[in-house]
């Protein structure tokens, strides 16, 4: 979750766009286990030493103008700079970019209709 907030600062700093923070809408009370959840989390205790001063110091370029061109970039600067320390943040960046290809599929910008066919099309 943390890493979540740490991209969404770096590209609402970006745009300078404000974000709203406060309890979530969903509320999860599930008693879990401690020392499993330290199994799967330990890496990041290692980790922290290079993602935070990563996430401090990332800058986007002007060209990226759209919450989704900033994505890409940040991806491309995950992949680069933290792929390094593990090949989870590989994986991550790769999933960064399927995750915006899906989101311009579901979502199409007002610059695109969709055709008699069920394919997109420039208006």
């Amino acid at each position: 979750m943390k890493l979540i907030l740490c991209k969404l600062q770096v590209i609402c700093d970006h745009l300078s766009l404000g974000v709203k923070t406060g309890l979530p809408y969903l509320w999860h009370s599930k008693a879990s286990n401690p020392f499993v959840n330290l199994k799967k989390e330990y890496k990041g205790i290692f980790w922290q030493e290079d993602i935070i001063p990563f996430f401090q110091n990332a800058t986007l370029p002007k060209e990226c103008d759209t919450v989704q061109k900033c994505y890409i970039s940040l991806s491309e600067q995950v992949k680069e700079k933290l792929g390094k320390i593990d090949p989870y943040f590989v994986k991550l960046a790769d999933a960064m970019v399927t995750w915006i290809e899906a989101w311009d599929e579901l979502n199409p910008s007002d610059a695109v209709v969709a055709s008699g066919n069920g394919k997109a099309a420039a208006k």
